[in-house]
């Protein structure tokens, strides 16, 4: 593989302004059957792509690279949950939340990642979906002390001392039992 070819796609993610432009180079990367989900986070990422632009993207990714669809899903997730548009966008990132949870249903970073999409400031429809989400998977997840720590600081937030003490002693106890299951 052409060293020189990767590193030309490289710079194309990542400073190019056109799309057109970054279509092309996506398509040379899928010829060159190149798989680093790295570079492809670079694609994902660049501000000249629309939200129509990098759903595409990510469907395609998904099928030439399924082991990476976790990792894919995720990453658009973030890309989707800091659009400087935040409220129309904030839908899409919890739909790729929630897709990486369903390839990964273990894992606890979908989940810690829902929680970093609740809205303080204003009471959101979202902010309940995300706590059906977290209620609906908790018992899948592995690491369990680690969502529980983490609603014990939403609740602080929220100022329910209860529940945050609530969570914390869970998280304790999961943490805990973590620690002999390694």
């Amino acid at each position: 593989m052409n060293l020189d070819e990767i590193n030309r796609i490289e710079e194309i993610f990542r400073s190019s302004t056109s799309s057109d432009e970054l279509f092309d180079a996506f398509q040379d990367a899928i010829k060159l059957k190149l798989s680093d989900i790295g570079l492809y986070k670079i694609l994902l990422a660049n501000p000249t792509l629309s939200p129509d632009e990098i759903k595409l993207f990510t469907e395609k990714l998904i099928k030439e690279i399924p082991g990476g669809s976790f990792d894919l899903l995720m990453w658009t997730g973030k890309v989707f949950e800091h659009h400087t548009d935040y409220f129309n966008y904030v839908n899409d990132a919890l739909s790729y939340y929630q897709r990486a949870l369903s390839v990964q249903p273990e894992s606890h970073k979908p989940l810690l990642s829902l929680l970093g999409l609740y809205n303080y400031e204003i009471s959101l429809p979202i902010n309940q979906k995300i706590f059906d989400v977290i209620d609906r998977s908790l018992s899948s997840v592995n690491l369990k002390s680690k969502i529980y720590y983490a609603l014990s600081k939403h609740y602080k937030k929220c100022g329910d001392s209860n529940l945050e003490i609530k969570y914390y002693a869970l998280a304790e106890r999961a943490a805990e039992k973590e620690r002999f299951r390694v």
